[in-house]
Order: structure tokens, then C-alpha cells, then sequence
């Protein structure tokens, strides 16, 4: 099955309303958003889920083939959500790991603040790791071969 990215990175655009990142040429934030596609395409658990996985930068289309198929609109909707709540957390990691290097050269009021707003970001962006773990597992879990079959025979 072929996706284009851009299918990805406007679902990606409608959850991140970060000004830095929308003021940038599209260029640029299209090669951002790639290589935070292929950061996403490297984690051992997202892989997993496929047979083949292979990213086309030049044409900016994904290649695939789950393990557990559906059908072909599920499919694509499953790899849509996956790869853009993984872009999401990429740029949350981001700006989390920035806020807690940049807190400890400001000093004063302005620290302070920086220092209330982490503790949010950093909750945040765990219960997004947890989600999308529990995204690849449910996943795995609904659509096997073991429950497949044991549906039919009832």
C-alpha cells in the first residue's frame, strides 16, 4: 500500500499549532517533518506492526504492508494515526528537553515560570508515549490470527 506523507504531516499540522514551526518556509518543515517520520519508522515497536516499511523521501511516499491486515481504508487510517501521534511526541520531546536545558540559564521570575510549565509538558508527553504503545498492542491484540480464527469457529 502507498501513502503519501502528505496525508501524515496535515493530520500532523492540525495537532501541533507550535508559531515557530508554521512561520518556517514549507520547505523546511516538510524536511522536519521527514526526518521526524523516520525517527518514527525507526522505533522497534512501530516496525513491528509491518511486513515492509519503506520511506520514499524523493516522491514523499510510505510503502507498506501490516501484519495484521483489515482491510485497506483501516489500514491506512491505523498508519496514519500511529505515524502522527509519533511526530507529535518527536516534536513534544523537543520542546521538553529545550525547556529543561533553557530553565537553568534564566534566572529570576522567568525561571520560575519555564519551571511550571515542564512538569505539564513532561506529564504530557509520557501518557502520549503510553498511548501510542497501547495503539501498537491493542492493535496486535484486535486483529490476529489466534482471535480471527476463534470468532469464525463460534
Amino acid at each position: 500500500m502507498v501513502l503519501p506523507y502528505e496525508k501524515i504531516f496535515s493530520r500532523v499540522r492540525n495537532k501541533i499549532t507550535d508559531p515557530k514551526e508554521m512561520s518556517l518556509d514549507e520547505n523546511d518543515l516538510i524536511e522536519i517533518y521527514t526526518e521526524r517520520l523516520h525517527s518514527v519508522a525507526g522505533n522497534q515497536r512501530v516496525r513491528r506492526k509491518f511486513t515492509t516499511l519503506s520511506l520514499d523521501d524523493e516522491i514523499q511516499e510510505l510503502t507498506f504492508e501490516l501484519e495484521q491486515t483489515v482491510d485497506e481504508m483501516s489500514d491506512e487510517d491505523f498508519v496514519v494515526e500511529v505515524f502522527t501521534l509519533g511526530i507529535v511526541i518527536e516534536w513534544l520531546q523537543k520542546e521538553v528537553d529545550s525547556v529543561l536545558y533553557t530553565y537553568q540559564m534564566i534566572g529570576g521570575k522567568e525561571e520560575k515560570k519555564l519551571v511550571d510549565n515542564y512538569k505539564p509538558m513532561v506529564s504530557r508527553l509520557d501518557s502520549m508515549k503510553i498511548e501510542l504503545n497501547k495503539k501498537l498492542r491493542d492493535y496486535g491484540y484486535y486483529y490476529n490470527d489466534y482471535i480471527r480464527e476463534s470468532e469464525v469457529q463460534s
